[in-house]
Protein backbone atom coordinates (compact mmCIF):
# COMPACT_ATOMS: atom_id res chain seq x y z
CA UNK A 1 0.00 0.00 0.00
CA UNK A 2 0.87 3.65 -0.44
CA UNK A 3 0.16 6.88 1.05
CA UNK A 4 1.42 10.72 0.91
CA UNK A 5 2.88 11.45 4.10
CA UNK A 6 4.14 15.03 4.63
CA UNK A 7 5.33 15.11 0.80
CA UNK A 8 6.75 11.39 0.83
CA UNK A 9 5.64 8.83 -0.86
CA UNK A 10 5.37 6.11 1.77
CA UNK A 11 5.12 2.28 1.46
CA UNK A 12 2.79 0.47 4.08
CA UNK A 13 1.80 -2.96 5.10
CA UNK A 14 -1.82 -3.49 6.59
CA UNK A 15 -3.52 -6.38 7.91
CA UNK A 16 -5.67 -8.13 10.32
CA UNK A 17 -8.04 -6.32 12.58
CA UNK A 18 -8.31 -5.83 16.41
CA UNK A 19 -6.07 -3.47 19.08
CA UNK A 20 -3.29 -2.05 16.96
CA UNK A 21 0.78 -3.03 16.86
CA UNK A 22 3.11 -0.64 15.14
CA UNK A 23 6.16 -2.39 13.59
CA UNK A 24 9.48 -0.15 13.17
CA UNK A 25 12.61 -1.15 11.29
CA UNK A 26 16.07 -0.82 11.79
CA UNK A 27 18.48 1.09 9.63
CA UNK A 28 19.04 0.02 5.96
CA UNK A 29 15.83 -2.45 6.25
CA UNK A 30 12.40 -3.19 5.36
CA UNK A 31 9.22 -4.08 6.38
CA UNK A 32 10.05 -6.87 5.52
CA UNK A 33 12.27 -7.66 8.43
CA UNK A 34 9.29 -8.24 10.76
CA UNK A 35 8.00 -11.07 7.94
CA UNK A 36 8.01 -13.90 10.20
CA UNK A 37 6.64 -12.01 13.43
CA UNK A 38 3.75 -10.69 11.23
CA UNK A 39 2.09 -14.35 9.93
CA UNK A 40 1.63 -14.89 13.89
CA UNK A 41 0.80 -10.97 14.91
CA UNK A 42 -2.10 -10.45 12.25
CA UNK A 43 -3.80 -13.37 13.25
CA UNK A 44 -5.25 -11.13 16.43
CA UNK A 45 -4.28 -8.03 15.72
CA UNK A 46 -4.43 -4.96 13.49
CA UNK A 47 -0.04 -4.90 12.09
CA UNK A 48 0.80 -1.75 10.35
CA UNK A 49 3.98 -1.35 9.50
CA UNK A 50 5.91 1.13 7.19
CA UNK A 51 9.14 2.29 5.11
CA UNK A 52 10.88 4.40 7.43
CA UNK A 53 11.92 7.75 5.00
CA UNK A 54 14.76 6.99 3.07
CA UNK A 55 14.39 2.94 3.00
CA UNK A 56 12.46 0.36 1.15
CA UNK A 57 9.95 1.93 -0.79
CA UNK A 58 9.57 5.04 0.64
CA UNK A 59 11.03 8.44 -0.39
CA UNK A 60 13.81 10.04 1.40
CA UNK A 61 13.83 12.73 3.27
CA UNK A 62 14.60 15.95 1.62
CA UNK A 63 17.08 16.76 4.85
CA UNK A 64 19.16 15.08 7.27
CA UNK A 65 16.56 14.10 9.90
CA UNK A 66 16.68 13.40 13.55
CA UNK A 67 15.09 10.79 15.78
CA UNK A 68 12.63 13.50 16.50
CA UNK A 69 11.74 13.85 13.00
CA UNK A 70 11.23 10.04 12.06
CA UNK A 71 8.71 10.01 14.97
CA UNK A 72 7.21 12.82 13.87
CA UNK A 73 6.69 11.31 10.81
CA UNK A 74 5.39 7.77 12.04
CA UNK A 75 2.58 10.27 14.22
CA UNK A 76 1.56 11.47 10.88
CA UNK A 77 1.47 8.35 8.86
CA UNK A 78 -1.30 6.81 11.91
CA UNK A 79 -2.97 10.37 11.84
CA UNK A 80 -3.37 9.83 8.04
CA UNK A 81 -4.65 6.37 8.75
CA UNK A 82 -7.16 7.50 11.51
CA UNK A 83 -5.31 5.65 14.32
CA UNK A 84 -6.08 6.91 17.62
CA UNK A 85 -5.05 3.94 20.20
CA UNK A 86 -1.65 1.75 19.57
CA UNK A 87 -1.95 -0.96 21.52
CA UNK A 88 2.04 -1.34 21.18
CA UNK A 89 4.97 -0.27 19.46
CA UNK A 90 7.88 -2.85 17.99
CA UNK A 91 10.79 -1.55 17.31
CA UNK A 92 14.03 -3.19 15.90
CA UNK A 93 17.68 -1.29 16.06
CA UNK A 94 17.15 2.26 14.56
CA UNK A 95 13.43 1.33 15.03
CA UNK A 96 13.83 0.88 18.58
CA UNK A 97 15.68 4.19 18.53
CA UNK A 98 12.67 5.90 17.16
CA UNK A 99 9.98 4.60 19.15
CA UNK A 100 12.26 5.66 22.36
CA UNK A 101 12.22 9.18 20.99
CA UNK A 102 9.18 8.91 20.27
CA UNK A 103 7.43 7.41 23.37
CA UNK A 104 9.42 10.12 25.53
CA UNK A 105 8.66 12.86 23.69
CA UNK A 106 4.69 12.11 23.43
CA UNK A 107 4.63 12.28 20.53
CA UNK A 108 3.87 8.09 20.23
CA UNK A 109 1.34 7.10 22.59
CA UNK A 110 1.13 3.44 23.11
CA UNK A 111 -0.08 1.36 26.06
CA UNK A 112 3.59 -0.81 25.68
CA UNK A 113 6.54 -0.76 24.36
CA UNK A 114 8.69 -3.83 22.58
CA UNK A 115 12.11 -2.77 21.94
CA UNK A 116 14.10 -5.64 20.21
CA UNK A 117 18.49 -5.36 19.94
CA UNK A 118 17.28 -1.63 19.90
CA UNK A 119 19.82 1.41 19.47
CA UNK A 120 20.24 4.63 21.78
CA UNK A 121 22.97 4.07 23.74
CA UNK A 122 25.91 6.03 22.27
CA UNK A 123 28.93 4.31 24.22
CA UNK A 124 30.44 1.11 23.83
CA UNK A 125 29.56 1.10 20.23
CA UNK A 126 30.63 -1.95 18.33
CA UNK A 127 32.95 -2.14 15.55
CA UNK A 128 30.34 -2.27 13.12
CA UNK A 129 29.01 1.43 14.19
CA UNK A 130 31.84 2.61 14.45
CA UNK A 131 33.39 2.11 10.78
CA UNK A 132 29.63 3.00 9.55
CA UNK A 133 30.17 6.47 11.50
CA UNK A 134 34.28 6.73 10.50
CA UNK A 135 32.73 6.01 6.63
CA UNK A 136 30.12 8.36 6.82
CA UNK A 137 32.04 11.31 7.46
CA UNK A 138 35.00 9.82 4.85
CA UNK A 139 33.98 13.05 2.97
CA UNK A 140 36.10 14.89 4.93
CA UNK A 141 39.35 12.80 3.80
CA UNK A 142 41.91 15.01 1.35
CA UNK A 143 40.67 12.65 -1.59
CA UNK A 144 41.17 15.93 -3.51
CA UNK A 145 44.73 14.68 -3.56
CA UNK A 146 43.72 12.04 -5.74
CA UNK A 147 42.36 12.15 -9.39
CA UNK A 148 38.88 12.40 -9.64
CA UNK A 149 37.86 9.00 -11.29
CA UNK A 150 39.89 7.14 -7.85
CA UNK A 151 38.12 9.36 -5.00
CA UNK A 152 34.62 8.31 -6.46
CA UNK A 153 35.60 4.60 -7.01
CA UNK A 154 37.29 5.07 -2.80
CA UNK A 155 34.13 6.64 -1.56
CA UNK A 156 31.62 4.19 -2.93
CA UNK A 157 34.04 1.23 -2.23
CA UNK A 158 34.02 2.73 1.33
CA UNK A 159 30.21 3.74 2.06
CA UNK A 160 29.55 0.32 0.49
CA UNK A 161 32.04 -1.31 3.03
CA UNK A 162 30.09 0.41 5.69
CA UNK A 163 26.54 -1.71 5.06
CA UNK A 164 24.09 0.41 2.50
CA UNK A 165 24.29 2.16 -0.88
CA UNK A 166 22.17 4.47 1.03
CA UNK A 167 25.20 5.97 2.67
CA UNK A 168 26.85 7.58 -0.99
CA UNK A 169 23.73 9.99 -0.55
CA UNK A 170 24.55 13.19 1.34
CA UNK A 171 21.29 13.28 2.96
CA UNK A 172 21.07 9.76 4.79
CA UNK A 173 25.10 9.90 5.38
CA UNK A 174 24.37 12.79 7.72
CA UNK A 175 20.97 11.18 9.01
CA UNK A 176 22.78 8.00 9.86
CA UNK A 177 25.81 10.80 11.72
CA UNK A 178 22.71 12.90 13.63
CA UNK A 179 20.40 9.76 14.53
CA UNK A 180 23.47 7.11 15.88
CA UNK A 181 24.95 9.75 18.07
CA UNK A 182 22.05 10.31 20.04
CA UNK A 183 22.26 8.96 23.56
CA UNK A 184 18.56 8.03 24.54
CA UNK A 185 19.36 7.06 28.23
CA UNK A 186 17.76 10.39 29.87
CA UNK A 187 14.98 10.49 27.47
CA UNK A 188 14.32 6.76 28.42
CA UNK A 189 13.89 7.38 31.84
CA UNK A 190 10.80 9.47 31.08
CA UNK A 191 8.69 6.03 29.10
CA UNK A 192 5.78 5.09 31.50
CA UNK A 193 4.64 2.46 29.24
CA UNK A 194 5.40 -1.37 30.40
CA UNK A 195 8.63 -2.11 28.18
CA UNK A 196 9.96 -5.38 26.86
CA UNK A 197 13.63 -5.41 26.30
CA UNK A 198 15.10 -8.20 23.78
CA UNK A 199 18.22 -8.68 22.92
CA UNK A 200 20.77 -11.70 21.67
CA UNK A 201 23.53 -12.36 23.53
CA UNK A 202 25.78 -12.59 20.49
CA UNK A 203 24.68 -9.47 19.35
CA UNK A 204 27.73 -7.39 17.67
CA UNK A 205 25.66 -4.52 16.77
CA UNK A 206 23.74 -3.62 20.11
CA UNK A 207 25.52 -5.41 22.65
CA UNK A 208 23.94 -7.06 25.86
CA UNK A 209 25.41 -4.17 27.63
CA UNK A 210 23.15 -1.81 25.36
CA UNK A 211 20.17 -3.58 26.54
CA UNK A 212 21.00 -3.98 30.17
CA UNK A 213 21.72 0.33 30.45
CA UNK A 214 18.06 0.97 28.80
CA UNK A 215 16.84 -1.61 31.08
CA UNK A 216 18.29 0.13 33.95
CA UNK A 217 16.96 3.42 32.27
CA UNK A 218 12.79 2.76 31.78
CA UNK A 219 11.47 2.32 34.76
CA UNK A 220 8.79 -0.14 34.25
CA UNK A 221 11.08 -2.12 32.30
CA UNK A 222 11.62 -6.24 31.64
CA UNK A 223 15.39 -7.33 29.71
CA UNK A 224 15.07 -10.79 28.04
CA UNK A 225 17.85 -12.12 26.92
CA UNK A 226 17.77 -14.66 23.71
CA UNK A 227 20.42 -16.92 23.40
CA UNK A 228 22.62 -17.51 20.38
CA UNK A 229 21.05 -15.02 18.79
CA UNK A 230 22.38 -12.13 17.27
CA UNK A 231 21.11 -8.46 16.15
CA UNK A 232 18.59 -9.78 13.84
CA UNK A 233 17.08 -11.95 16.37
CA UNK A 234 13.43 -12.05 15.67
CA UNK A 235 14.71 -13.97 12.23
CA UNK A 236 17.02 -15.59 13.93
CA UNK A 237 14.81 -16.91 16.58
CA UNK A 238 11.30 -15.81 15.67
CA UNK A 239 9.50 -18.42 17.92
CA UNK A 240 11.30 -17.28 20.75
CA UNK A 241 11.08 -13.82 20.52
CA UNK A 242 7.42 -14.19 19.58
CA UNK A 243 6.39 -16.06 22.67
CA UNK A 244 8.17 -13.42 24.84
CA UNK A 245 6.16 -10.66 22.74
CA UNK A 246 3.04 -13.11 22.96
CA UNK A 247 3.45 -13.28 27.05
CA UNK A 248 4.45 -9.79 27.51
CA UNK A 249 1.33 -8.52 25.72
CA UNK A 250 -1.12 -10.61 27.26
CA UNK A 251 -0.16 -9.76 31.25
Amino acid sequence: MNVVINGLMTNYHKAGSGKVIVCLHGWGDTIATFSKLAEKLQEEYQLLMLDLPGFGGTQKPPTAWGLEDYADFVAAWLGKLNIEKIEVIIGHSFGGAVAIKGVSSFILKPSKLVLLASAGVREEKSFRLKTLRASAKVVKIPLYLLPAHKATKIKTYLYKKAGSDLMLLPQMRQTFIKTAGEDLRLAAKLIKQPTLLIYGDKDRETPLKEGQLLNQAIPNSTLEIIENAGHFLHQEQPGAVMQLVEDFLNV
